[in-house]
C-alpha cells in the first residue's frame, strides 16, 4: 500500500511539472540576418489594456522563458541598436523573433566600463564570446589559453587542478586538439569550462571544455592554415578544411592536414640501487622526428531542429624516429665500466574511424532531445628498437619489436528533457574493445630474461546513467546523478587466460552537489567518483630498453584507479577559490624495482596503496585599462606511504600561473605568460623547481589571423624529477624541447560546418 502511494505521489509530481512547463512562453531574439541578440529586454503586456504583466531578459543565446501568459497577449522586445518589436502571443513557442537594425540609435550609444563575460554555473563557468576581445585572438586555441581556470603554457591545455580536459565542438567530441587551431575564435558563440562533469560523461573524465559555435552560414566555407616551429628541430604544419551547406539542410565537408614534429634534448640520468652500492650515470643526447597525416570526410542533413550525420577519418604516422646517443658510467660489475650506447627506435601507426550520429528534438517547446552515436575504430601500430652498447672488452646488442592491433565498437544514447525547474538526462553506453599485442627480442646477454610473448585483451563495458539538475528558487540549485558501469574483462597471455585479470566487476559512481549563486557571489559543495583505467600499453607483457641497467615492462595485473572527490568552492566577481579532498584508491603510478639476480632495475606502472590528498586552487582576474592580468595558484598536500623500505611522499607541491594580455594599438594583442612549479611530491614523483616564460603577438586582418609565439623565451625550463621507490633512486634532468618560435597564418572564408556527432568511443581510444 505504501508502495502504491509512493508511485502515485511520484507520478503526480512529474505530471505537475509537465503541466507547469506547458504554461511557459518561450522564444529566441534574433536580427534580420539571423544573428543572436543576447540580453534583450522582453516585456509581456496585457491584450486588454497593454498594461505590464511581467518581464525578463534574453540569455546569452538570445532565448527567453516567461512562466505564464494569456492567448493574444502582446510581447514587447527591445535591445540596443535595434528598433522595438511587438509580437502577438499565439502559442507556447514563438520561435525566432526578428528585430530590425537601428543604425542611428547604435551610433549614439556610448558604452563605459568592463562587461563581465564570465558566468558561474553549478557545473563550472561559461564564457560569452559576444563582443568579447578574446574573439579577436585568431583561433579557438589562442582564446582558450587566455580563459579563466586554464593552465596553458605552450600548446598544452589543462584545467587547473582537474587535469587534461575532454574537448567538444558543438557537442562533438574532439579527437585531435589540432582542431582548436582550425576553428576561428570569431566563430565561437560561447565556451563552457566544466569542472564537475558528472554522470553523463565517461567515468575517467575530470574536466570538459565545450565550444559552441555561431549559426552556420549557407554555401561554401573553408579554413587554410600554415604554421612553422623554428627551433633546434624546425618543422612545419598545414591544414585545409572545406565545407558546403545547402539551403535544404544538406552539408558536406572534407579536411586534410599534415604535421611535422621534432625536438632535441640533452639530459643527465642517475640511477642508485642495490642499497646504494651501485650507480649508473648516463649523459645523453636525444632526438625525435615524426610526420603525421589526417584525412576526414563527412556529410550531414539538418531538418527542422533535427540532424543526421556520418564521418570517416583516417590517421597515419608514416614515420616516428627517436634516436639517443649516451655515455654511460656504471659499477654494476666488479670493475667500473665506461660505455657508449646508441639507440634507434622507429614506429608507425594507422587508424580508421567511422562515426554516425542522430539528434532529434521534440515537444511543443522542443525541450526534449534524443541523441545517439555509433563508433567503429580500427588501429594498427608497430615499433622496433636497436640498441648497441660498446666498452672495453664489452659489446651488447639488443633488438626488440612490438606490434598492436586494436578494434573498438561503441554506441551511446541520451534522452534529455528541460522543464522550468529541472533538467533531466537519461542514457546508456556500450563499448567492445579487443587489443592484440606481440613482443619479440634478440639480446646478446641475459637471454633468459627476454622471451617472445603475446597478449590479448577483450573488454565489454556497459554503462547507464541518470542525471537531474534542479533549480531551487532563484539562487539555489542542485545536481543528483548516478552512473553505473559493468566491465567484463578477459586477459590472455601467450594464448592462456590469466585468472587474476579475467573477471567482471561493477562501479557505482554517484555525483551530488548543492550550489548557491546570487549575482557575482556564489558557493558550492559537491561529491563525485572518477575511474581511471590503465592504458593497454601499461597492460602489455613486454620490455623496452631504457638504459644499461633499466628496462620498462608492462604490468598485466593492473587494476583501475578509483578517486573519490569532495569539493567546496567559492566565487566572487573575478575571484575563485576551491578546496578539494581526494581519497585515491589503487592510483596508477610509476615505481622502480631492483632484480638482484639480473643486476638490473625494472620500471613499471603499479597500483599504489590507498592514500589521501588535499588541494587548494585560487584564481584572480583583473581588467586594468588595456592590461588584463590573471593569477592562479594551486597547492597540493598528500600523505602517501609506499615501498620496501617504506618511504613517505608528503612534501607539499605548488604551482603558480601568471597570464597577461595587452590590448595594443592597431588591434594587436600581446601576451606574456609564466608558470612556476615548486618542489614537492605528486604521487611517487618529486619535482624540483622549474620556471617557464612565454610571450607572443596576435593580429587579425579581415579573414586573416597571424600569430607569433616565443615559447620558453629565456630558456629557463628544466625537467628535473626524482622517483625513489623500493630502494631504487632514479634522478632525471632534461633540457630542451621547449625553446622555440611558433608562427602561423590562418585564412577563413564564410564559416566551416561543424560535425555534431559526440562520439561514443573516445575513452577507449585514449587507452590505445
Amino acid at each position: 500500500m505504501n508502495l502504491q502511494k509512493a508511485i502515485i505521489c511520484f507520478v503526480s509530481f512529474w505530471l505537475s511539472i509537465c503541466h507547469i512547463s506547458a504554461q511557459q512562453l518561450s522564444g529566441k531574439i534574433v536580427s534580420r540576418e539571423g544573428n543572436i541578440i543576447p540580453y534583450a529586454n522582453v516585456f509581456l503586456l496585457s491584450n486588454q489594456d497593454s498594461s505590464f504583466v511581467r518581464g525578463t531578459v534574453s540569455d546569452e543565446n538570445g532565448q527567453f522563458l516567461l512562466p505564464s501568459y494569456t492567448h493574444n497577449d502582446i510581447l514587447k522586445v527591445s535591445a540596443i541598436g535595434y528598433s522595438v518589436g511587438y509580437f502577438t502571443c499565439k502559442g507556447d513557442s514563438l520561435g525566432n523573433l526578428e528585430l530590425k537594425d537601428n543604425a542611428k540609435q547604435l551610433n549614439e550609444v556610448v558604452v563605459k566600463g568592463h562587461r563581465n563575460y564570465v558566468k558561474t554555473t553549478n557545473m563550472g563557468i561559461t564564457i560569452s564570446m559576444t563582443d568579447n576581445p578574446l574573439s579577436k585572438l585568431g583561433t579557438a586555441l589562442d582564446a582558450i589559453k587566455q580563459m579563466p581556470l586554464i593552465d596553458a603554457v605552450g600548446n598544452d591545455i589543462s584545467v587547473l587542478g582537474k587535469g587534461t580536459p575532454v574537448f567538444y565542438i558543438d557537442n562533438r567530441k574532439v579527437r585531435d586538439n589540432n582542431e582548436l587551431s582550425q576553428l576561428s575564435s570569431q566563430n565561437i558563440k560561447n565556451v563552457e569550462i566544466i569542472t564537475s562533469p558528472g554522470a553523463k560523461y565517461e567515468a575517467d573524465v575530470k574536466s570538459v571544455i565545450i565550444i559552441h559555435t555561431k549559426k552556420k552560414k549557407l554555401g561554401w566555407a573553408g579554413i587554410a592554415r600554415v604554421s612553422g616551429v623554428f627551433s633546434e628541430m624546425s618543422h612545419g604544419m598545414a591544414d585545409l578544411d572545406f565545407s558546403y551547406n545547402s539551403d535544404k539542410g544538406l552539408g558536406f565537408y572534407a579536411n586534410g592536414d599534415y604535421e611535422g614534429d621534432g625536438f632535441k634534448q640533452k639530459g643527465y640520468i642517475l640511477e642508485q640501487f642495490n642499497s646504494d652500492l651501485n650507480t649508473t650515470k648516463t649523459n645523453g643526447k636525444f632526438k625525435r622526428c615524426s610526420q603525421n597525416i589526417k584525412l576526414a570526410v563527412g556529410s550531414s542533413y539538418d531538418f527542422n531542429d533535427n540532424s543526421l550525420g556520418i564521418r570517416y577519418e583516417f590517421r597515419r604516422t608514416p614515420s616516428d624516429k627517436y634516436d639517443t646517443r649516451n655515455i654511460i658510467e656504471t659499477n654494476v660489475t666488479s670493475v667500473s665500466q665506461n660505455l657508449s650506447s646508441t639507440s634507434e627506435k622507429f614506429s608507425q601507426s594507422s587508424r580508421h574511424s567511422l562515426n554516425s550520429y542522430a539528434v532529434f528534438k521534440f515537444g511543443k517547446m522542443k525541450n526534449y532531445e534524443f541523441t545517439t552515436d555509433v563508433d567503429y575504430v580500427y588501429n594498427l601500430s608497430s615499433n622496433s628498437s636497436n640498441v648497441e652498447e660498446l666498452g672495453n672488452s664489452y659489446e651488447n646488442k639488443i633488438a626488440t619489436a612490438n606490434s598492436a592491433k586494436n578494434k573498438i565498437v561503441a554506441a551511446k544514447a541520451n534522452l534529455s528533457a528541460r522543464w522550468k525547474y529541472v533538467s533531466l538526462n537519461l542514457g546508456g553506453q556500450y563499448s567492445f574493445t579487443r587489443t592484440q599485442q606481440t613482443f619479440g627480442a634478440n639480446v646478446a646477454e641475459a637471454k633468459d630474461f627476454f622471451e617472445d610473448s603475446s597478449d590479448e585483451e577483450s573488454q565489454h563495458l556497459s554503462a547507464g546513467y541518470i542525471a537531474a539538475n534542479w533549480k531551487i528558487g532563484k539562487k539555489w540549485s542542485s545536481r543528483t546523478e548516478l552512473r553505473v558501469e559493468y566491465t567484463d574483462f578477459t586477459y590472455l597471455e601467450n594464448g592462456k587466460i590469466v585468472p587474476e585479470q579475467t573477471k567482471g566487476f561493477s562501479d557505482w559512481l554517484p555525483y551530488i552537489s548543492i550550489n548557491y549563486q546570487d549575482g557575482d557571489y556564489g558557493f558550492g559543495l559537491s561529491y563525485n567518483t572518477v575511474v581511471v583505467r590503465p592504458s593497454y600499453k601499461m597492460l602489455a607483457n613486454s620490455y623496452t630498453y631504457s638504459s644499461h641497467t633499466l628496462w620498462f615492462m608492462g604490468n598485466p595485473l593492473l587494476k583501475s584507479e578509483l578517486d573519490r572527490n569532495l569539493e567546496l568552492s567559492f566565487n566572487y566577481h573575478q575571484t575563485s577559490l576551491a578546496f578539494t579532498y581526494v581519497h585515491c584508491m589503487r592510483e596508477l603510478a610509476s615505481a622502480y624495482f631492483y632484480l638482484a639476480d639480473k643486476q638490473m632495475n625494472i620500471y613499471k606502472v603499479i597500483n599504489l596503496p590507498n592514500y589521501n590528498y588535499f588541494q587548494i586552487t585560487l584564481g584572480q582576474r583583473f581588467n586594468i585599462g588595456n592590461w588584463h592580468p590573471s593569477l592562479y595558484g594551486l597547492l597540493k598536500v598528500q600523505n602517501l606511504k609506499y615501498g620496501e623500505p617504506k618511504n613517505s611522499y608528503d612534501t607539499p607541491r605548488f604551482r603558480i600561473i601568471v597570464r597577461n594580455r595587452f590590448d595594443l594599438p592597431w588591434k594587436i594583442y600581446g601576451y606574456f605568460d609564466g608558470m612556476w612549479i615548486g618542489r614537492g611530491n605528486s604521487s611517487t614523483n618529486y619535482t624540483k623547481n622549474r620556471v617557464i616564460l612565454d610571450m607572443g603577438l596576435n593580429k587579425s586582418i579581415g579573414s586573416w589571423a597571424f600569430t607569433i609565439y616565443w615559447n620558453d623565451c629565456f630558456k629557463l625550463w628544466h625537467q628535473v624529477n626524482l622517483v625513489e621507490t623500493n630502494g631504487v633512486s632514479y634522478y632525471q634532468n632534461l633540457k630542451g624541447a621547449s625553446h622555440n618560435v611558433f608562427v602561423s597564418a590562418t585564412y577563413t572564408f564564410n564559416k566551416k560546418k561543424n560535425y555534431k556527432g559526440k562520439g561514443a568511443a573516445q575513452s577507449e581510444v585514449n587507452r590505445l
